[in-house]
């Protein structure tokens, strides 16, 4: 970014052939173009070298008249026009490798990163020493990259603060006011800045009010010069920081009062009342060199600011002083290292209220010209920085970034296409984290949906358990926690409970939907109703208190799967006659229902049957009225028995009312006694 270094970095957008035409008509000579470059006076330099292009035979001095136009369309700010003459200029001269680099950084500003890529590979054809091509060429391909990566911010254009000038160097000042920087007309000076062509820069504050309802809703009032002839100068005036109590201004000026200084300086002005005492230069910012772009950290103890003075790193540096209240005076300079500096410009410092330092830079890889950066760290230990890519960064210049307490919103400037001046003022501010947790519960074997599924929610930020049913679609959603750890399950009648799943908010930087779908495995009851050990005496259905245990268990069973229905079997031995034992295996049964009935069962989740001798489980046999072997009474008792079967899932429980209505029905007396006809006795075989 060429731009004077007197404030911010007037730039200039608005067309060059209209302003060249401005100046009225030039000699059109070489010696005069090459005067006004000198002078800085890149309009009257650019009108000349154009004249000559136009008119001279000699090849040499056309490709310099090409090659210069393009400069003083780039050193204006004007990429479109620069693009376009360096394009020339390369076509005029191939040998020309300054063009070629100057080409390609030209189509990176206007984000045409492709071509830019293109052109710039070329250069590094010719040039393949130049190692620094290759950080321009790393920016195009990040710029592609990211281009359609994801992000929390939402950058608008102030329109009611910019002009068709240049408009800059945004700061946050108390409650409701914003300091800026601008070369618009009717400021301090009537005069014209030979470089950008604009008038000089100035200090405006504008008061502004925030929609409750709505924080990113601003009504900016009318922006008002700040203290004519006190703080403002007929020269350039700006880029200002103020301390954290808001009685100190800092600021940078340019050439002194007289215009007749060398550079720029940072002074400080004390707030009286509703204006600016007289300033004063800070010590250590020498008229021999340039300082500006002052900023304070929170306890207004370290004042971080850019210059160009001996011992940088580059062209512009960032450095820091420190305050001594004993002297009330700054410390000497320290540069902050090369972590941040580079042998670019490293500009425009912020510290937020963490200590995170924003800055501008075009020595980093970047997207354009200028890009605005940040890292940890403080005086001389920094982290590395990091690009804070679109929609902050474009291809253009974007620097002086300002940002609110919570960092969730802020200010910055940049010349990026689509404003309405040459450097304009932009707002920015970031979209709400928002974090959600939604699934879909399914069975895992036919991949049908579950509805009514329960999802159950444990985080480690709190003891509390949240539970969620999923909705017809078998559906659920929840909004989650940043920075919060999760763990869920889902639990469904007739599935076994899913396996714990982990989710996490940590780390993320975006809002995101966090998708935990559960393929539920349908239950399978049979191995569940598998119970063993209800055996009976020889000709006996009472239950045995060994049997009763079996049958507690199947209660508990019962009570917790409560739409089970299922059939209790009971058989006998071989020894009596069939019918007898068909008698006797139905009051068995009889007698288990019914005491699972005592228990709180419904009658209707049981089905009594009895099954005789036929279904033994050893060969202990008779036939007829002859045992086929001489079996144990051990053996015999494995067959004395009452089995489970599940029936169904599809009973409908019934309140406590409906059960004691249908438990009045008994099927056994209550000591579970069998007692056949009156005076029999089992027929022996």
């Amino acid at each position: 970014m060429n731009k004077t270094y007197s404030v911010a970095f007037a730039a200039l957008l608005i067309s060059l052939s209209a302003l060249f035409y401005a100046c009225g008509p030039s000699k059109g000579s070489m010696v005069a173009a090459r005067e006004a470059f000198k002078k800085k006076e890149y309009f009257v330099a650019g009108e000349n070298y154009k004249a000559v292009y136009s008119k001279t035979k000699k090849k040499d001095e056309k490709n310099e008249a090409c090659f210069q136009t393009a400069e003083c369309y780039r050193l204006a700010n004007d990429t479109k026009n620069a693009e376009n003459w360096y394009r020339k200029a390369v076509k005029g001269d191939p040998s020309n490798t300054e063009a070629q680099l100057k080409l390609g950084q030209a189509l990176k500003s206007n984000q045409k990163f492709s071509e830019a890529i293109i052109e710039l590979n070329n250069y590094k054809k010719k040039n393949s020493a130049d190692t620094k091509v290759d950080v321009e060429i790393k920016g195009c391909e990040l710029a592609l990259k990211w281009k359609n990566e994801k992000t929390r911010y939402v950058v608008e254009n102030v329109k009611s603060l910019n002009t068709k000038w240049s408009d800059f160097s945004p700061m946050l000042y108390k409650k409701n006011e914003l300091y800026f920087t601008s070369d618009r007309e009717k400021g301090t000076s009537g005069k014209t800045y030979g470089w950008t062509g604009n008038s000089f820069t100035d200090i405006y504050k504008v008061v502004y009010k925030v929609d409750k309802k709505n924080p990113n809703n601003i009504k900016y009032e009318i922006p008002a010069l700040v203290d004519k002839d006190v703080v403002n100068t007929p020269y350039n005036d700006g880029t200002v920081c103020f301390d954290p109590k808001g009685s100190t201004m800092y600021f940078t000026q340019c050439n002194g009062k007289d215009g007749k200084g060398a550079n720029c300086r940072i002074f400080s002005a004390a707030a009286q009342g509703t204006a600016w005492g007289d300033p004063q230069p800070l010590s250590f910012s020498s008229d021999s060199f340039t300082c500006g772009h002052p900023c304070l950290t929170k306890d207004g103890m370290t004042l971080y600011f850019a210059s160009d003075m001996p011992g940088g790193f580059g062209g512009k540096d960032i450095w820091y002083v420190t305050y001594t209240k004993r002297s009330k005076t700054w410390g000497d300079p320290i540069n902050i290292g090369s972590t941040i500096n580079t042998a670019g410009d490293d500009m425009y410092p912020f510290i937020a209220d963490d200590g995170t330092l924003y800055f501008s830079s075009n020595g980093h890889v970047g997207l354009g010209g200028v890009d605005i950066y940040y890292s940890k760290g403080e005086n001389t230990d920094w982290s590395a920085p990091v690009n804070m890519k679109t929609p902050i960064n474009s291809g253009g210049d974007d620097f002086a970034m300002t940002l609110t307490k919570d960092k969730e919103s802020g200010y910055f400037s940049s010349n990026r296409e689509g404003g309405r001046g040459q450097d304009d003022i932009y707002r920015f501010y970031m979209t709400p984290l928002i974090f959600t947790l939604s699934g879909v519960a399914r069975d895992s074997k036919t991949k049908e949906i579950l509805p009514n599924t329960y999802i159950t929610i444990t985080n480690s930020t709190d003891t509390g358990k949240l539970v969620v049913k999923t909705d017809a679609a078998g559906s659920y959603k929840i909004t989650l926690k940043a920075k919060t750890d999760y763990e869920l399950f889902a639990a469904r009648e007739d599935y076994y409970d899913s396996k714990i799943a982990s989710q996490t908010t940590r780390g993320l930087e975006y809002s995101t939907d966090i998708v935990q779908n559960f393929d539920l495995v349908p239950f399978d009851y049979t191995t569940v109703f598998t119970l063993e050990g209800i055996y009976y005496d020889l000709d006996k259905a009472n239950i045995r208190p060994d049997a009763a245990i079996i049958l507690d268990t199947m209660v508990v069973l019962l009570n917790k799967y409560p739409k089970i229905r299922i059939e209790l079997g009971s058989h006998t031995d071989c020894r009596a006659d069939s019918a007898y034992n068909q008698d006797l295996s139905q009051r068995r049964a009889d007698s288990a229902v019914a005491y699972i009935n005592r228990k709180g069962i419904d009658l209707e989740r049981m089905v009594a049957k009895g099954y005789g001798e036929a279904k033994l489980v050893n060969d202990c046999e008779c036939e007829e009225t002859r045992i086929k072997r001489t079996c144990t009474e051990a053996e015999h008792q494995m067959n004395r028995r009452t089995t489970f079967r599940l029936l169904d899932n599809k009973y409908i429980p019934k309140n406590k009312e409906e059960m004691k209505a249908n438990s009045d029905k008994t099927l056994a007396p209550k000591d579970g006694k069998a007692t056949g006809k009156p005076g029999s006795t089992p027929p022996k075989k």
